[in-house]
């Protein structure tokens, strides 16, 4: 019988109830392949630069095609070949960073002060206008960068296309509710203005004393709680939230409705970060699927929502103690033709990329946990398990040449796990191979895991018991 192979993570906090996790991996649908739906390995890591020796807080690629990066307290260009160079400091080493631009310049923010870097005379400076306040973010709308005053309601605008040059007057404050404001972005083509329990959308009405105000109706009663997760994508835009009830629940903009796009399951790996207000986001689209991904703050894993499909997944690294993590990733961008992200731990800037079957020469562990298997408390006896996949994918030499998949077998409702059961699933050209696993036993209840760790392409169709 066919059983379900293709799912999302959705693992509960009683995994008697359902111990279901995808990781390093992501479902695909097709509408006249041989199955309906599939699992796809994600993207491998590939080293393209080095910028500093610290963590890679920021990676932003500009409209005109140059690509800059935050590592520690530092500001770097990175160019197409690969080489980067320091363009100047910043002053703190800890805060979140955000960077947008006008079409003159950059403007970085380290959660405290505003750094300019001018196109033209490849300048960097920091803004010393007295006029500009203490700021915890920035943006760009409309002719302007803006910043949130830290702890206020107050945003601050600049001149037109001048970061350098910022007024006094040139304020507003969100004023529908008391909660301070965390974040200002501009997304749909109105600036978002998130507080730590409401929202705000503001437009630009084209004022001569102040250009934006309030639209009407535009109030939601759910803030952000982490205000570096907040990304415009898909005609949307996408943040974990907050209100007076909670937090944690992840939110995608319907017009001016919060749309909930996360589960129990994911609510629960976010309630375990241990600073979850440093979560902090970025997105990237592969082969018409749009990923938002949530990194960060002490999550035990990366989460992953997949807009095409609406389902989620986790993206990991396994340590040396065969433990889970945060995927290396902590921030991307699209240049050079290129999906480029910045390592959580070092000053290296890697290309992700599907043709790339591990993390920069480090084992990439896709996993799967299925839903469990029963029938009313009554024993069930399998002799054989097939995993229908993408076979002959070995490499011509080293790991890979005869590429496994490895078996775990749970009758406890996924709290213990069987020994390793391992079979091959085809050299390189051995397209008819099958992996089978076979005298599987009895139990009242089956859950099966299922990994690859080998350099080879993953694709995982169908899962079929005997």
């Amino acid at each position: 019988m066919k059983i379900g192979l293709v799912g999302g993570s959705n693992q509960e906090r009683s995994f008697s109830l359902d111990a279901e996790r995808t990781i390093n991996l992501y479902p695909v649908q097709s509408q006249n392949g041989k199955e309906p739906t599939a699992l796809y390995g994600t993207d491998g890591l590939k080293l393209f630069s080095t910028a500093g020796s610290d963590a890679i807080k920021k990676i932003f690629a500009s409209a005109n095609g140059r690509v800059f990066a935050v590592s520690g307290d530092n500001l770097y260009e990175i160019f197409s070949n690969g080489t980067s160079s320091i363009l100047g400091a910043i002053t703190s080493s800890t805060g979140l960073v955000s960077m947008d631009e006008n079409n003159f310049q950059l403007a970085v923010c380290d959660g405290t002060s505003v750094y300019i870097f001018i196109y033209s005379s490849n300048i960097f400076q920091k803004v010393t206008d007295v006029d500009l306040p203490i700021s915890s973010g920035i943006s760009f709308i409309d002719g302007y960068f803006v910043v949130t005053k830290k702890d206020s309601g107050s945003f601050y605008i600049s001149s037109p296309y001048d970061g350098l040059t910022w007024s006094a007057l040139d304020f507003a404050t969100a004023e529908s509710s008391p909660d301070n404001l965390l974040r200002a972005i501009n997304a749909i083509g109105q600036l978002w203005l998130f507080g730590n329990k409401t929202t705000e959308i503001w437009t630009n009405n084209g004022a001569s004393a102040f250009p934006f105000s309030r639209i009407s109706g535009g109030k939601i009663e759910v803030g952000i709680l982490a205000p570096m997760s907040a990304i415009p994508m898909d005609n949307s835009i996408f943040w974990v939230g907050r209100d007076y009830l909670g937090s944690g629940i992840v939110y995608r903009a319907n017009g001016f409705s919060p749309q909930r796009i996360s589960t129990n399951s994911i609510e629960l790996l976010i309630s375990q970060a241990t600073s979850p207000e440093t979560i902090i986001a970025y997105s990237y689209q592969r082969e018409g699927h749009v990923f938002y991904i949530l990194t960060g703050g002490g999550l035990p894993t990366t989460l992953v929502y997949d807009v095409s499909t609406g389902l989620w997944h986790e993206r990991a690294f396994l340590n040396a103690f065969g433990a889970y993590e945060q995927h290396l990733g902590s921030t991307g961008c699209y240049g050079f033709n290129k999906q480029l992200v910045g390592s959580r731990n070092n000053g290296k800037i890697y290309e992700m990329s599907p043709n790339y079957y591990d993390d920069d020469g480090q084992a990439l562990c896709s996993e799967r946990i299925y839903t469990h298997i029963s029938n009313e408390n009554q024993r069930l006896k399998f002799s054989q398990l097939e995993i229908a996949m993408e076979s002959g994918t070995g490499l011509q030499s080293g790991q890979g040449v005869d590429p496994q998949i490895s078996l775990f077998i749970s009758r406890d409702g996924g709290r213990t796990w069987s020994n390793e059961y391992i079979t091959s699933f085809g050299s390189a050209g051995s397209y008819l191979s099958r992996a089978v696993f076979r005298r599987l036993g009895q139990a009242f209840d089956w859950t099966f895991k299922i990994r690859i760790t080998d350099p080879v392409k993953r694709v995982l169709i169908g899962s079929y018991l005997k």
